[in-house]
């Protein structure tokens, strides 16, 4: 075999096992940062039913603020430094200026409904996020979902949509469909939000993207602290407010961190796809550390969703293609070897 044939395997058996391999690492690595993502965004919700709890005040602007800051800190001074305010004054700026308000919107719904709806029920309104994310991602970006993608999704879906159903079943607080309407606004903000992030990092580097947004971000978080929120800041130094907002801002900024990096890897809708766990993960921590009880229906849509995001990575294409090449004596020569090329690309 000569140089030019690095890194082709000339064995039919060998390239299944090769081709299994890069199947199986590749939803091994999707899952992975799919449940980090999952994860951070429960804890976030944890965080703030505590603060929502222990607090009157309504402090969304603040809450998101906080993390903001914290990226600023980090990403933003580093590629400051780094690049100065080139990419500010292009027109990835103004992308990202668009990016950053629709992202603080919709967390702020979002946060604000956690005042007035169940944490469950937050975690599983966020789904609604998903068919904006695939809609706008197929008409702007061009994505292309295969059926069993569709499949999976309309399953993880009704799974949710179960649990919503079971949440109105068993209250009767007006409050929670008052709240439930919040946390959809922000839902789908989020999704337009999130798809608008993969278009930008479509030009841009992943953190360079974080710390170009953050900034943008955390001046317009602090204008509605200073319209809206000045008489909930005092409200916030008490400790029992002040160590969950620490918190918050903690699995925020891992969120943050994680979520560029999951969407220019396997897209956004993988990443949505994924952060359906955050509803099992809730549901966890309501009986923990909120004594809420649940409905066998409850248990059966958390059951549902979770089938769904597992589905949904074992059937989405990986990032390995495998080609045939026949070499030797022509079309008509079955001794000819056959040579399986691996290349990775991303989806």
């Amino acid at each position: 075999m000569n140089n030019e044939s690095k890194g082709l395997v000339t064995s039919s058996a060998s390239s299944f096992s090769l081709y299994s391999k890069e199947k199986l690492k590749w939803i091994l690595k999707s899952l992975c940062l799919g449940q980090i993502l999952a994860f951070s965004n429960a804890l976030s919700g944890v965080f703030n039913k505590i603060i929502s709890t222990e607090s009157e005040e309504y402090t969304p602007a603040i809450r998101t603020f906080l993390n903001y800051v914290l990226l600023c800190l980090t990403f933003g001074i580093y590629f400051l430094r780094k690049n100065g305010l080139s990419v500010h004054r292009s027109k990835n700026g103004l992308k990202c200026f668009v990016n950053a308000l629709l992202d603080v919107e919709a967390w702020y719904w979002i946060y604000r409904s956690y005042s007035l709806t169940s944490l469950t029920s937050v975690q599983a309104l966020d789904c609604l996020s998903i068919p904006v994310v695939f809609l706008i991602s197929r008409s702007l970006l061009g994505r292309v979902y295969n059926r069993n993608q569709v499949l999976a999704v309309i399953i993880s879906v009704l799974g949710v949509s179960v649990v919503v159903y079971s949440d109105y079943i068993y209250t009767t607080d007006n409050s929670n469909i008052k709240g439930d309407l919040m946390c959809a606004i922000g839902a789908i903000l989020f999704g337009i939000s999130t798809v608008s992030q993969e278009w930008i990092l479509d030009s841009l580097g992943v953190y360079e993207y974080i710390g170009t947004v953050c900034w943008y971000a955390a001046f317009i978080s602090i204008i509605k602290v200073l319209v809206l929120e000045l008489d909930g800041i005092t409200a916030c130094i008490h400790w029992r407010v002040s160590v969950p907002l620490l918190g918050l801002a903690s699995s925020q900024f891992v969120f943050y961190a994680v979520m560029p990096r999951m969407i220019t890897l396997f897209g956004s809708g993988s990443a949505f796809i994924n952060m359906l766990a955050a509803d099992l993960y809730a549901v966890v921590a309501g009986v923990a550390l909120f004594r809420m009880s649940y409905s066998a229906l409850y248990i059966l849509g958390m059951f549902v969703s979770c089938m769904g995001i597992v589905l949904y990575t074992v059937w989405s294409p990986t990032s390995c293609q495998v080609e045939v090449v026949k070499t030797g004596g022509g079309e008509d020569d079955e001794s000819s070897d056959a040579l399986i090329e691996v290349k990775h690309q991303d989806p």
